[in-house]
């Protein structure tokens, strides 16, 4: 039988390196003679493991080295209309509260006299590292920090008032907490359907009342608001791991402060009536896919502006 003994020595060696401090069993070849036990060194096994590194990094691999931010910018821009959308009449009102309800507006689509768009939801999509190390101060600016896992109450919470939510499509961090309240004096149902790793809740607000509201997870795209008692009453929601995202008011106009510069960013942008807003014209001279995505790289302490601009078309 050919004798294999040297080539079992040389893989145990091997081996050892790679894994710790392994003894090679017995292995039975010429003369049937011991290999002798093999011990890690130490300096080898991280000679060897930086090769390996380098090599899946040469190839493609996922160790490749990783790219940190030089410091912090910020984005800010408008939406625009191209064209005039259909206007929306009043949405059909049923039932007891119809007296108290009123006439309630669709605002689905919110554009003013110069073509501003409101209620569209911008945010990075680029998945941040989680590691404490870099996770302040470095890809995420400190001014974020207190905020975390804030309460959003007041001027801040989730309101519904004249049988409609105050806010078209609401966005907050994934560890923070929303007072849901109800400023009216009839009764509401806030079913907040949750998607992703975001909670779900359909709690009953009889008037004047309030429930806080944890999302506990993070959506990767909106999740839709209701009420059962008023059917018409409609809006969204979403929960980011990240802090960096910002809803257009009514001027159109959005900013997104202190984010991660010298890196590769994605942002996404996302209306209710179209959904991911894909194909749309961006003033960087990019065009967002079919998701509603477009790459950016900002330089440490720039304010770039930018302006989305859409057909309307889009949105009717």
């Amino acid at each position: 039988m050919p004798c294999f003994q040297h080539t079992f020595r040389h893989c145990c060696a091997i081996l050892a390196a790679g894994v710790g401090a392994i003894t090679c069993c017995l292995l039975v070849g010429c003369g049937g003679a011991e290999v002798p036990s093999v011990k890690a060194d130490a300096l080898q096994t991280t000679i060897l493991v930086r090769k390996f590194d380098n090599q899946k990094s040469a190839t493609g691999g996922s160790a490749a080295e990783r790219v940190d931010p030089n410091g912090f910018a910020t984005l800010s821009g408008r939406f625009k209309v191209k064209g005039t959308p259909n206007e929306l009449p009043n949405l059909a009102t049923t039932g007891n509260d119809r007296a108290y309800c009123g006439a309630v507006p669709d605002n689905t689509i919110l554009v003013d006299d110069e073509g501003n768009l409101q209620n569209v939801l911008v945010f990075l999509s680029t998945k941040l590292p989680k590691d404490a190390e870099s996770r302040y101060g470095l890809w995420i600016h400190e001014s974020y920090q207190a905020a975390e896992s804030a309460l959003l109450e007041g001027a801040a919470a989730f309101d519904q008032q004249n049988c409609s939510f105050k806010s078209r499509i609401f966005a907050m961090r994934a560890t923070q907490t929303v007072q849901v309240m109800n400023s009216d004096r009839v009764g509401h149902n806030t079913n907040i359907a949750g998607s992703g790793r975001a909670m779900a809740i359909n709690p009953t607000l009889p008037a004047g009342s309030a429930i806080p509201y944890a999302p506990a997870g993070a959506s990767t795209e909106p999740y839709p608001v209701s009420c059962s008692v008023h059917s018409w009453m409609k809006s969204w929601m979403i929960s980011l791991d990240s802090p960096y995202f910002a809803v257009t008011g009514a001027d159109g106009a959005f900013e997104i402060p202190n984010l991660p510069a010298g890196v590769e960013l994605t942002f996404s942008v996302w209306h209710e009536k179209a959904k991911w807003l894909k194909n749309v014209a961006i003033s960087t001279e990019k065009t967002t896919d079919r998701r509603g995505r477009f790459p950016l790289k900002l330089e440490a302490g720039e304010d770039q502006q930018i302006v989305v601009e859409l057909d309307a078309a889009l949105l009717n």
